[in-house]
């Protein structure tokens, strides 16, 4: 249980750092030109920045729950609940951002038209 409890804390967190540098850095065959695309950008990276800080923000709830142990129940479920609902969370907003790209794209796809 607490290298299990390790392993998750340590994958979330490196996790939220790759997907943070490879935001700042860029996505492959990402191109944005219109300026309705760099509406859509800045959005998109701070909705993107906040989700990455709710995932390094669970591992360190998963990590503080490890190393508790459940000799420290009050710890121990407060941290797990927490990394439960904050995970939740990042469900909605990964669903708002599926929401997000699919009226971009639709908007996109009018203007191509209209061209």
């Amino acid at each position: 249980m607490f290298a299990g409890g390790l392993i998750i804390a340590a994958t979330l967190m490196f996790f939220s750092v790759w997907l943070f540098r490879t935001e700042q850095i860029g996505w492959p065959n990402d191109s944005f030109d219109d300026p309705v695309d760099e509406i859509y950008l800045r959005r998109r990276t701070r909705s993107r920045r906040r989700v990455n800080a709710l995932f390094f923000l669970c591992g360190l709830l998963i990590l503080v729950a490890t190393l508790a142990t459940p000799e420290r129940r009050v710890w121990w479920i407060a941290c797990w609940m927490s990394a439960m609902l904050v995970l939740c969370t990042i469900v909605a907003l990964a669903g708002i951002d599926v929401v997000r790209t699919m009226l971009h794209h639709r908007r996109r796809l009018e203007q191509m038209r209209k061209r």
